[in-house]
């Protein structure tokens, strides 16, 4: 019995070690490595925009104009630019001129002619003057050989036919024709070449023989976009429409202008019945905007137009303002974004009790406002945006704000 006791004991502390050993041995939780902490716990409230319809525009920041310039020969020989890329330039202004190399040999000519009709009318001019003042005198003027005398009373037929004889008005109805004949050619010897529109200057860095001398783009610009067939029915003209710039997101408001009745080209057409959304037809709309900072020709944006009538209220505390600018603070996939707001408050307080300048009453009126519990938001929020109420630290735009614990994975 004493030695089956034993054996007993034994393999109790046995299968205790084994334990203990998967354990603590075994099973242990890892560390963290030392340069992995877990995220700071900013204690952020949110609001979510929730129930919103929305249909979602894809465009293109556009000027609304742009012109091409390209060489042409028959205007002579391209003269050097008079204007330098980048250069915002007034409607009128010269950007380059063509110079005809033919015709400075044809205004010497013209010169010369107009130079000989002038000596030739001063010296009519002369001989009348001296025929009229011996006719005054009573003596008769000499005369070339094998004309008749000048009649030698001064009468008013006698000066008429010395007036018709030397026949001066010919003399400038030609010098007349001679300067609009130089004139026509001197328009074509420079012919200048001016910006048709206000607008910024484009330079192509390499210039081939079919590259465009310069391009001109106007500053006020568009957004083009597309929709596809699902939703372009869901559209209007003058909807108001949310857009945010993705280079430097930034939103700002517009609204529809052109709604295109006809898909463009590459939409799926008839028979296509593939399923999926690429053999949809795509249709062109244009939307205004109504902010022009920071904008640049090409910029990707993409426009929300809310589809319902349904207010969109947020708690007042979230709301935060720069001057008389409303914005809110938004979680946009982990990092802190600044969207400006329209508050449907703050545009009834604008009322003719409070006159311009006066900003006490206005500071009053705001402050009214904000004591409200929620305000309602018309302009600069779409659907399943994550506004940030209130937060342990402040906030500003751009910060990140941590998510989950990053994931170890244990080593075999």
């Amino acid at each position: 019995m004493t030695k089956k006791k034993g054996f007993i004991i034994g393999g109790v502390i046995l299968a205790v070690a084994v334990i203990a050993y998967l354990l603590f041995g075994l099973g242990g939780k890892k560390d963290l490595p030392e340069n992995m902490e877990a995220p700071e716990d900013n204690g952020i409230e949110y609001f979510d925009i929730v129930g919103l319809k929305q249909v979602f525009i894809n465009g293109t920041v556009t000027p609304v104009r742009s012109q091409e310039f390209v060489k042409d020969d028959t205007l002579g020989k391209l003269g050097d630019l008079q204007v330098a890329n980048g250069d915002l330039v007034e409607e009128g202004t010269v950007l380059y001129q063509y110079v005809d190399p033919n015709s400075e040999k044809e205004i010497v000519e013209i010169k010369s002619t107009i130079q000989s009709t002038e000596a030739e009318r001063y010296k009519a001019v002369r001989q009348m003057e001296l025929e009229l003042k011996q006719l005054a005198s009573g003596s008769a003027a000499p005369t070339e050989e094998g004309e008749e005398p000048a009649p030698s009373q001064n009468t008013p037929e006698a000066r008429e036919a010395i007036a018709l004889r030397y026949d001066i008005n010919s003399f400038d109805v030609r010098l007349t024709q001679l300067q609009e004949q130089l004139n026509d050619v001197m328009a074509r010897q420079v012919n200048q070449v001016k910006a048709p529109f206000k607008g910024k200057v484009s330079i192509p860095q390499e210039k081939t023989r079919d590259s465009a001398i310069l391009n001109l783009t106007s500053e006020d610009y568009y957004v083009v976009g597309t929709v596809n067939e699902k939703d372009v029915e869901k559209l209007k003209v003058d909807q108001k429409a949310n857009i945010k710039i993705i280079a430097n997101n930034e939103n700002v408001n517009g609204a529809i202008t052109y709604i295109s009745e006809t898909p463009g080209q590459g939409s799926g057409g008839e028979g296509e019945m593939g399923g999926g959304s690429s053999n949809l037809s795509n249709y062109t709309v244009k939307l205004s905007i109504e902010s022009k900072e920071n904008l640049k020709n090409g910029f990707h944006v993409q426009a929300a137009v809310n589809l319902s009538d349904k207010a969109i209220k947020i708690p007042s505390k979230a709301v935060k303002h720069e001057g008389d600018q409303a914005y809110v603070l938004v979680d946009d996939f982990g990092t802190v974004l600044r969207k400006n707001i329209t508050i449907k408050e703050a545009a009834e307080a604008e009322t003719p009790e409070v006159k311009e300048g006066d900003e006490k009453a206005k500071a009053d009126k705001k402050e009214e406002a904000s004591k409200e519990k929620e305000v309602e938001v018309t302009e600069g929020l779409e659907a399943m945006d994550r506004v940030i109420v209130s937060s342990k630290t402040p906030l500003k735009d751009g910060d990140i704000i941590g998510g989950e614990a990053p994931v170890v994975e244990e080593e075999e």
